[in-house]
Order: structure tokens, then C-alpha cells, then sequence
């Protein structure tokens, strides 16, 4: 057999070494940096990264609604998109935020799988999608995607629950709003040139106290309190902080492990590659 010629060679080796789309490539850097997807091989990932399609929102843009059919799930590659319950009352009760190198959401395979709660695009965001019935197809030919799919999922909310349920019971409201700060912070902080930190709104003070165990008017007392000692600073976008480290001396005034408790919320719906750094 006649050994292929030299001028060949390097033509193949450009074409085995051109870069992917920047679709492929964004998909195969989320799929690979999340823990659904740890457990399957590299022909998986390549299966899913094939089929994933991308998609752009706007801020305030809804995603989908509580309780309409699933058509897709999404990784988030920028921006960050809330997750929310809506009481009997019309009140919003946010569940969770998502923020780059994050997929959501969760959902009970079946054969009709419906949404549970509401997403809204809270910051222009772009995003992998993966339609349904390619996951459903993904189930059934590596199986093994759904240790890792209920692995992350019973981590996370078992530490949530367990550090949850000690924040609201044994801290006091001052600990409790302090951690839920440095927690948005981490989700959502932007630093600024003169080293202060802006925290854009993200959610009423009646909201905010529904989360961390408070009235909206104590939970007013306190950040009226922490902007008179220069730790914080009303802005019209938000909140800035000016002072984090005494923010975070407040939170572990009482003992409770905040790094911890961060952690178990910041492993469930941040990812571990680069995406999530951006």
C-alpha cells in the first residue's frame, strides 16, 4: 500500500486541530464543567455538544412558566436567570439564581415533564439549549447521567437544608441578612474601580425578609444601620458595598460556618469551568 504523501500530512493536521464553532465550543465547555454530566464517557459529550442548539434573552425576558410542558434545558454561558414561586397572594418568592456555567433546570423525566416554578432572564444572557426529547434519547443510551444528575441534586440541597435550617433557627437576623448579602454578592457582585463591590436590586425588602426570617421593616433598620457605619451605600442601580470584610465578620459574629453554607448553594447552580468565571 502506497504510504500517503508528505504535502498531505499537514493539511490533515490542520483540519484535525481546526478549533470548533463557538457554539460546539461553548457547549462542550459547560457540559464538561457540570456535574450531570461527570459520570458519562467523552462520546457522550460529544453526542450532547452535536445536538445543543444557543439561544439569546433579554433582561426581563421570561423563559417559561410554572407548570408548562419541558421543551428544553438550558446552560447558562453568560448572564443569570431567577428562579421563582408565586404565593396565592401575587407575591414572587425567588428560589434560586443561576449564573454562568449553571444548567437548569431540574425535572421529573416522564412521559409529559412540565416546569416547576417560573424563570425570568434577569441580566442579558446567552445560553446552550438542549431539547427535551435529546435529553430523554442522552437517559437512554448512557443511563449513567442520571447518578450524576440526582448525585448534585441531593448534595446540594442537603447541605442547603441542614446550614438553612441553623441560619433561621440559631443566628440572629443581623447573621442572617449578612450571609444572604455575601451570598448575592458572590452570585452577582460587580467590582468597581475604587474597590467597592455593586450589588444590583435583587428583590424588595418585604421579599428579602421572607428569605433570611425578617419583617421588611427590621430588615430596613439594618441596612440603614450598615450605611451609617460606611459599610454600604444606597445607589439608583442597587446597592454598593463599600466594606465586605466587615460584612463578613457580622455573619460569623455568632459561629456559623459561612464558607460552607455558601458552598452548598454555589456547587449546585455554578459551574466549575471557566465559563463560570467570566
Amino acid at each position: 500500500m502506497r504510504e500517503p504523501s508528505t504535502a498531505s500530512q499537514p493539511l490533515k493536521r490542520q483540519q484535525e486541530e481546526k478549533p470548533l464553532p463557538p457554539t460546539s465550543a461553548l457547549a462542550l465547555e459547560l457540559v464538561q464543567g457540570w456535574p450531570w454530566f461527570d459520570d458519562v464517557p467523552a462520546e457522550a459529550h460529544a453526542w450532547l455538544v452535536a445536538r445543543a442548539g444557543i439561544r439569546r434573552y433579554e433582561k426581563g425576558q421570561i423563559v417559561y412558566v410554572e407548570g408548562q410542558p419541558v421543551t428544553h434545558i438550558f446552560g447558562v454561558g453568560s448572564g443569570s436567570f431567577r428562579i421563582f414561586i408565586s404565593t396565592s397572594k401575587g407575591d414572587e418568592i425567588t428560589m434560586e439564581e443561576v449564573v454562568p456555567g449553571g444548567w437548569f433546570p431540574h425535572y421529573l423525566p416522564g412521559a409529559s415533564p412540565i416546569y416547576a416554578g417560573n424563570c425570568i432572564c434577569q441580566e442579558g444572557a446567552t445560553v446552550i439549549t438542549l431539547p427535551q426529547p435529546v435529553i430523554a434519547e442522552f437517559g437512554r443510551q448512557w443511563p449513567i447521567y442520571y447518578l450524576g444528575l440526582y448525585r448534585e441534586f441531593g448534595s446540594r440541597w442537603a447541605s442547603f437544608l441542614r446550614g438553612r435550617v441553623e441560619l433561621l433557627s440559631l443566628h440572629n437576623l443581623n447573621v442572617r441578612l449578612a450571609v444572604y448579602v455575601l451570598r448575592m454578592l458572590r452570585l452577582r457582585g460587580k467590582p468597581e474601580a475604587n474597590g467597592a463591590i455593586l450589588l444590583e436590586p435583587f428583590g424588595s425588602q418585604s421579599e428579602i425578609g421572607a428569605r433570611v426570617g425578617g419583617t421588611r421593616q427590621r430588615v430596613n433598620g439594618i441596612l440603614k444601620t450598615w450605611t451609617r457605619r460606611g459599610w454600604i451605600e444606597s445607589c439608583n442601580n442597587g446597592i454598593r458595598i463599600l466594606d465586605v470584610e466587615k460584612l463578613d465578620a457580622e455573619a460569623r459574629k455568632s459561629g456559623f460556618d459561612v464558607d460552607a453554607y455558601i458552598a452548598s448553594w454555589q456547587g449546585g447552580w455554578e459551574g466549575k469551568t471557566s465559563a463560570s468565571k467570566r
